[in-house]
């Protein structure tokens, strides 16, 4: 009898102990409708392969007179790589610099070159005409164009420099093209919650941005199916995150990132800072070089006609490199 009494309450205790403990269980289960991606430690994800800092590459000489180091090239993100090698639709992005003083010979690329100037003062010219250049100025160069860098200055010249191969079928633009960011409008308001972007060649199907983040802000996180490349340099030097999947690492000027493209992993940008800071957008999403526009989509304000007219206005006008004195 003793031994059934026993048998009885300890069955009794068992019960009432998983009872207890069964609110807890539930407490600690995920909600509803919440969804985690994979970490970067399930993926077996090396973030160092997406992301990369020109200081940590070496340097070489382009026009006899630039130097520069290597952001992101031509690689195939989804296979084993150097780290940084994972554009599949552009050829590089560099970070260029030049010394007070210094003018390249008039030269030529096969690809396509945008260019962005983070400091300094110079002139470009094609051996016709000459456009000044200072901080948040762009340039298109299309393919086989001449083209000549004089640093005017006494600051170094620093540029983002970034290169597409072009298809034979595909009709670029007859001359340099020069614009004026400052003097542009936002041609997106709000994309991923919190960026703000302006768009220096849209009007000629480019899909360049410079995108703008607030003091005290987060882009949202999201991810890229196999089929996008979509790239980020830094360009501002204020206290910042990248998050890449389950880590994040502070992002500094001119480090690079470009977005995993398995549909998992996600990517965002936060401003810890109390200045706005700014970053170099490229992105390409198939084998048509170089991208077309994309489509409206859904939760964009709408595009404003005077954003369009914005970019047109910020377009510097060429002057004669020699302009002819006439005589009195």
């Amino acid at each position: 009898m003793r031994l059934k009494l026993f048998a009885a309450t300890a069955a009794l205790a068992l019960y009432g102990a998983a009872a207890l403990a069964q609110p807890a269980a539930d407490a600690i289960r995920a909600p509803e409708g919440i969804r985690e991606g994979p970490s970067n430690l399930s993926l077996n994800l090396d973030v160092g392969r997406f992301v990369s800092d020109p200081a940590t590459h070496p340097s070489r000489i382009l026009n006899e007179t630039i130097m520069v180091r290597p952001i992101l090239t031509t690689g195939d993100p989804l296979k084993p790589g150097n780290n940084g090698a994972v554009l599949r639709y552009r050829k590089e992005v560099l970070l260029g610099t030049m010394q007070p003083g210094e003018v390249t010979p008039l030269s030529t690329m096969p690809e396509q070159q945008v260019i962005y100037v983070e400091s300094g003062t110079a002139r470009l010219d094609d051996g016709i005409n000459v456009w000044d250049l200072r901080e948040g100025i762009t340039m298109l160069i299309p393919p086989n164009i001449p083209y000549r860098y004089t640093v005017t200055g006494d600051a170094e010249l620093k540029m983002l420099m970034l290169s597409s191969v072009v298809k034979p079928e595909v009709k670029t633009q007859p001359g340099i093209v020069v614009r004026d960011v400052h003097k542009m409008q936002y041609v997106e308001q709000g994309a991923h919650w919190n960026n703000l972007s302006k768009g220096p060649f849209t009007d000629l199907g480019e899909r360049y941005l410079i995108v703008y983040l607030t003091p005290m802000s987060v882009a949202g996180a999201h991810t890229h199916d196999a089929n996008t490349d979509e790239a980020w340099v830094k360009i501002t030097d204020g206290p910042a995150l990248l998050q890449m999947g389950s880590e994040v690492r502070w992002w500094t000027a001119n480090v690079g990132m470009m977005a995993v493209p398995n549909g998992q992993t996600v990517h965002a940008a936060t401003n810890v800072s109390d200045k706005i800071q700014a970053w170099f957008y490229f992105a390409g999403t198939g084998p048509t070089s170089p991208p077309q526009p994309r489509p409206p989509q859904p939760g964009r304000i709408p595009l404003n006609p005077s954003i369009a007219q914005s970019v047109l206005d910020s377009t510097l006008a060429a002057r004669p490199l020699n302009p002819v004195v006439k005589k009195k």
